[in-house]
């Protein structure tokens, strides 16, 4: 009689535990860009799924808090009212009535919080309510690590 069952090995998975950055690792193991670099909370308000999926990416990689993402300017003071970020990275462009700009108006007007405004392009009369703020910078869509490290510098 001949068998068709054929035993096949399937593959292995095998999963290593890196520790946290900062946790019992030696300084000389750390990311030696980052080194100095004081770790920020930041809230992200982006009303794209995707990049604001991207945005925590790169931000948990440089070793900053993400404390929540917001997709609308009441839900960011919202937030900001109750987490107190370091910082905000704002889009300007977002869903409901009010924009970037609006929220991030309120949030340092009556949080002294600031924003760091985020966008693809800006036309100039955008560009002008944006830095009648005003913000701590801006930065260029798409985001890359060297972008958002460069845009965090200054903040405190």
């Amino acid at each position: 009689m001949i068998s068709l069952e054929r035993k096949v090995n399937p593959p292995r998975l095998c999963l290593a535990a890196v520790p946290a950055r900062g946790a019992g690792s030696a300084p000389e193991e750390r990311d030696t860009e980052d080194a100095g670099a004081r770790s920020l909370r930041v809230l992200i308000v982006e009303d794209e799924f995707y990049i604001s999926l991207h945005t925590r990416g790169l931000l948990e990689a440089l070793g900053h808090v993400v404390v929540a993402v917001a997709v609308s300017a009441d839900q960011a003071f919202s937030i900001a009212e109750r987490e107190r970020p370091d910082v905000v990275l704002m889009d300007i462009r977002l869903v409901g009535e009010r924009d970037g700009i609006d929220a991030a108006h309120e949030i340092a007007g009556r949080l002294g919080i600031g924003s760091i405004f985020v966008t693809a392009n800006t036309d100039p009369e955008t560009r002008r309510r944006a830095d009648a703020v005003p913000p701590l910078g801006f930065l260029e869509k798409p985001l890359t690590v060297q972008r958002l490290r460069l845009g965090l510098q200054g903040v405190e």
